[in-house]
């Protein structure tokens, strides 16, 4: 799509930006997120199948997401403001966060005893 008066680039936003944005922002929060929930059926017990199903979609959802945007996307260019491996990018960018939001769990739990 064409606007009057916009380049490409400013009307789509930068491509720079959005490789940052998501990479120090998006996927780190999705990840902990992500992280935080599984651990969180792993901890209640619950173990019921739409209880199931949502944290095998979500981890499946967090697997081609870390693949696709993160992993591919670090080995197709490195960038200025990342210049790790594809995994290490993947690594500091998804791995840690989930494991950081699980975490968040456990320590959550173990506070309230």
């Amino acid at each position: 799509m064409e606007y009057p008066g916009l380049s490409t680039t400013q009307a789509m936003g930068s491509p720079r930006l959005s490789a940052s944005f998501l990479h120090f922002f998006l996927a780190p929060v999705l990840c902990a997120f992500s992280g935080f929930h599984t651990a969180s059926y792993l901890f209640v017990g619950l173990y019921t199948w739409p209880r199931t199903s949502r944290v095998i979609v979500l981890t499946i959802g967090m697997l081609i997401f870390s693949y696709e945007f993160i992993y591919k996307n670090q080995a197709s260019r490195p960038t200025p403001t990342w210049k790790y491996s594809s995994f290490e990018s993947a690594f500091y960018t998804c791995v840690l966060p989930y494991a950081i939001g699980a975490g968040a769990l456990w320590a959550l739990a173990g506070l309230s005893k």
